[in-house]
């Protein structure tokens, strides 16, 4: 099977918030003509919760816990959206889509732990709660548990989670290399979103895309759809560190340069003529040994926040979105080859208008030239 035809459905649309909590699944279950998301979303919790409790699992409660915060869904979403072009929603998506959440969701674990971050959303996380070791164990288990879910969806998922759980590893351990470095190549940093980042959105598409049943060629152009739009969401994310508000992000910002990690507007403004002064304040900023200079940070963040590199780095997030259009591009005769299409936009324009600090609305970010 591969395209189903294209279903209409009235063009109105929920009032929107000025700055929606979430993003809008009513607005959402418009754009991709499919009336059920919500409860198709839903079908994929439920599945997760399943099979984390399963057996009175020790590790059941803290891992439900955690995946109970797990913020948009959006890769769940492109696992059944890319299974609807086939007007498919059976067993295998739910399990395929929840698998792609539970790598999220266990991978998060491991990063709270490599942060010592003591929440999550604004919620205590595991190792805040329980501990250390248990928070291992239970990023070790809801991994696992993904596995279990994509090898019941068929052998060839079960492959591709595992390659995408490699590429993930490999592109948080390129993130750790560079640390600190202000010598680090934007290729670097690519090269790292693409792993931490960019292959699991490219594998929520795939496994959809599969369980649907389309052909082997729109299964790539999914694939590469969900690529662009993983490697722009990171660079949005990026952004977002430098100009968000930290009471709607549910995190602090500047958490990328006090860690040492220098993002896509960092690097474009160590390569310009400020580049330094900001040389400079990021050695003040902090290091290896976990010190951190919060003087430092907060003006080495004005420094960026002030000059072309924020501008330029949002083009890049858009070149990132021309490039998911035109991946479906010729899937746009059918109701959710278009909305596709025009998701980056919208997921972008959105994450701005609900998450940056409003002093950045009121002063546009100025390009570089």
């Amino acid at each position: 099977m591969d395209l189903a035809p294209a279903t209409r459905m009235p063009r109105s649309r929920p009032t929107r918030t000025t700055s929606p909590p979430e993003l809008g699944l009513d607005d959402l279950a418009h754009d991709f003509g499919i009336p059920d998301l919500r409860d198709r979303l839903a079908a994929v919790d439920d599945r997760i919760e399943d099979v984390l409790v399963r057996g009175d699992a020790l590790l059941g409660e803290a891992s439900v816990r955690v995946a109970r915060n797990g913020g948009k869904r959006l890769r769940p979403l492109f696992t059944i959206v890319a299974a609807g072009l086939g007007d498919r929603f059976d067993d295998r998506v739910v399990s395929a889509a929840a698998a792609v959440e539970l790598v999220q969701v266990g991978s998060l674990v491991h990063d709270d732990i490599v942060d010592e971050a003591a929440t999550r959303r604004g919620r205590p996380t595991i190792n805040a709660v329980e501990g250390m070791n248990h928070a291992v164990m239970a990023g070790d288990y809801i991994l696992a548990r993904a596995a279990e879910l994509a090898a019941s969806v068929s052998q060839q998922a079960a492959h591709l989670l595992a390659v995408t759980l490699g590429e993930l590893c490999e592109g948080q351990v390129l993130e750790m290399r560079d640390a600190y470095d202000p010598g680090r190549t934007v290729e670097a940093h690519l090269a790292s979103i693409h792993g931490k980042t960019a292959a699991l959105f490219e594998c929520a598409c795939r496994l959809g895309a599969d369980a649907g049943g389309l052909s082997e060629a729109n299964v790539e152009h999914l694939a590469r759809y969900g690529h662009a739009f993983g490697m722009g969401f990171q660079v949005l994310d990026d952004v977002l560190d430098l100009i968000g508000d930290a009471d709607r992000l549910g995190k602090p910002v500047g958490t990328d340069i006090a860690s040492g990690v220098y993002t896509l507007p960092v690097l474009t403004e160590l390569a310009g003529p400020d580049g330094g002064r900001l040389r400079n304040l990021l050695a003040a900023a902090g290091g290896r040994d976990g010190s951190e200079n919060g003087d430092a940070v907060a003006r080495a963040m004005t420094l960026v926040q002030q000059s072309g590199s924020m501008a330029a780095a949002l083009q890049a997030m858009d070149r990132y979105a021309d490039d998911a259009r035109r991946a479906v591009g010729h899937l746009n005769q059918t109701r959710i080859g278009e909305a596709l299409g025009a998701f980056p936009r919208t997921y972008a324009t959105w994450a701005l208008e609900a998450f940056m600090d409003r002093r950045f609305l009121e002063v546009p970010l100025r390009g570089i030239g």
